[in-house]
C-alpha cells in the first residue's frame, strides 16, 4: 500500500468521529485533526513518505507502543504522552488506526463522548 493510500485511510478514520475536523495551522503538509469547536487536537498527520502520525496515548498503551521500532516519543509534546508512528506497511497502519481511535477518545470533550456513546 502506498503512502497516499495510508494517508487516505488515516484521514477517513479521523474525520469519521463526531465533531472531528481537519485543519492546517502549520501549512498544507501538516494535517491536524481536531475535536469539538475549539483547538483540541487528537492527531497530526504528515504526508511523508513515510506517512507519520502523532497522537496521544494512555500511559500503558504508550509503553507498549514505544517498544515497536516504528514508534517514538513525539517532538515537543512527547512529555505530555504523545507518540509519533511511521506508517510504512499494513501492520503499522493497523496499529496506528487503533491508536488514533484511542487518542480521539482521550481528547474529546465529555459531552461529545457521551453523545457518541448514546448513539451507539
Amino acid at each position: 500500500m502506498s503512502a497516499a493510500r495510508h494517508a487516505a485511510a488515516i484521514r477517513e478514520l479521523a474525520l469519521s468521529f463526531p465533531t472531528a475536523r481537519e485543519d492546517h495551522p502549520w501549512g498544507p503538509e501538516a494535517h491536524v485533526f481536531k475535536v469539538g469547536g475549539g483547538s483540541t487536537m487528537f492527531a497530526i498527520m504528515g504526508d511523508g513518505p513515510p506517512v507519520t502520525v502523532t497522537m496521544k496515548l494512555t500511559r500503558e498503551e504508550r509503553e507498549v507502543a514505544l517498544t515497536l521500532p516504528y514508534v517514538s516519543h513525539a517532538k515537543y509534546v512527547g512529555r505530555y504522552g504523545w507518540v509519533t508512528a511511521r506508517v510504512e506497511d499494513a501492520d503499522c497502519l493497523s496499529a496506528t488506526l487503533e491508536w488514533i481511535r484511542e487518542s480521539y477518545w482521550l481528547k474529546a470533550p465529555a459531552d461529545v463522548r457521551e453523545s457518541a456513546w448514546a448513539e451507539s
